[in-house]
């Protein structure tokens, strides 16, 4: 076995003689006939790629998240990049965002020349603090960028107050959040830019990568197909204006920076259509487990269930659990270790280590300690594992094996 497979082995497969009753899903939707179907139809036509199906799937997207415009992509980060890339950022130049957020969010900011500049997270939604915003604020700052992290939109009303108030661009790393609301209004129909994955760990995916930006700005709506397609325009691409051609075939820039080429296949998008049909069935069975399980932590001491903001409308793509050791008597990991041996329930340690964290970020002068409350949330959350493919009995053995194993723990029984 070569080291990049004993590293998946060590971190995402359970020992082998381990008996696992719930597994933790890294297939985050359910695949059918449908979806078969539609990568049937694609095969048959015969046209693989920037197509007829990548344009029904952005038109249905962008209907179903309230926004005007949407653009597949080959996934999430090359959405962000794009994303800084039309945020025009450069050396000297601040964006304000999470450290709580997969690495791809920063590094988008990185790749620019411009400088994260972190911020510390509520302590109950783990989202972007906006009062943590204002007090980071400089005249070198251009941008927000945030993560709707596991699911629940940010604090919007606060934050776009904030960048209407010093004008500044917003983008909304929606990876964890298709389909989710904020006051009935849609994740990234809020900020300019929305960037989502369809991953397949994700709530809905396109056959296991996959990406969207989305944006209600018709000058921003202009530049993402150039940015996406290596600069190319055809005769009946609008000029930069906004009015039509004709014009001859051209490959150019985009307002200085030089195209790439992550566009999604046609297969791909065939099955996004598929998948966001089912994205309201699948987000209404990870809300009802995701409840359930709220119901039975609510009797552990120590244990809390992940906080619901009554102005959002969350999609659960994680539910992570908060574990106090001196509340509690045992740490996430003993708890962790508890569920996977004696119950065969395997479950994720931690939630996401803040990025400034990193090698990438230490090389650049970052230390620890910048942002108290994102690195105890890295430190003490536990994962379950949630995914819409679950049983009843299996939501309820992993209810009943969380009491059995906290009892346990209290009762000083080893793993």
């Amino acid at each position: 076995m070569n080291v990049a497979h004993s590293a998946y082995r060590t971190l995402y497969l359970p020992p082998e003689d381990v008996e696992v009753r719930v597994p933790y899903s890294f297939m985050g939707s359910i695949y059918g006939e449908e979806e078969l179907d539609a990568v049937r139809r694609v095969i048959e036509r015969g046209w693989l790629t920037t197509g007829l199906e990548t344009v029904a799937f952005e038109e249905q997207f962008a209907a179903s998240h309230g926004v005007p415009y949407a653009y597949a992509v080959s996934n999430c980060t090359t959405a962000l990049h794009v994303a800084a890339q039309l945020c025009g950022f450069g050396d000297g130049d601040e964006v304000i965002t999470t450290p709580t957020t997969f690495i791809s969010t920063n590094q988008a900011i990185l790749a620019t020349g411009a400088a994260p500049v972190f911020v510390d997270i509520d302590e109950r939604t783990w989202n972007i603090d906006p009062e943590q915003i204002r007090r980071h604020l400089t005249p070198r700052t251009k941008a927000i960028f945030l993560t709707h992290l596991t699911g629940q939109m940010c604090d919007m009303d606060a934050i776009m107050a904030i960048a209407r108030e010093h004008e500044l661009m917003v983008v909304e790393d929606a990876a964890h959040a298709a389909g989710a609301t904020y006051k009935g209004r849609y994740a990234g129909s809020i900020g300019d830019l929305g960037c989502f994955s369809f991953h397949a760990i994700k709530n809905m995916s396109t056959l296991g990568e996959g990406g969207m930006v989305t944006t209600t700005r018709d000058d921003f709506a202009l530049r993402i197909p150039w940015l996406r397609s290596m600069g190319s325009r055809y005769p009946g691409d609008s000029f930069d204006d906004g009015t039509p051609g004709p014009r001859p075939y051209d490959i150019d820039d985009v307002d200085g920076t030089i195209p790439s080429n992550i566009r999604m296949s046609e297969p791909q998008a065939a099955v996004g259509q598929e998948q966001l049909k089912k994205l309201p069935s699948l987000l209404d069975r990870r809300r009802e487990i995701a409840r359930s399980w709220s119901a039975a932590l609510a009797e552990l001491d120590g244990l809390t269930a992940p906080y619901e903001d009554p102005s959002c409308e969350h999609a659960f793509h994680i539910y992570a659990l908060d574990v106090d050791p001196d509340v509690a008597g045992f740490t996430n990991k003993e708890l962790g270790d508890k569920l996977l041996y004696d119950h065969g329930v395997q479950c994720m340690l931690g939630l996401y280590r803040p990025s400034y964290l990193f090698s990438l970020y230490r090389k650049r002068g970052f230390e620890p300690g910048l942002c108290p409350i994102a690195e105890r949330v890295a430190e003490h959350t536990l994962q379950l594992p949630l995914s819409p493919s679950l049983r009843d009995d299996d939501v309820s053995y992993v209810s009943e094996s969380l009491a059995a194993a906290v009892a346990a723990l209290r009762a000083g029984v080893a793993v």
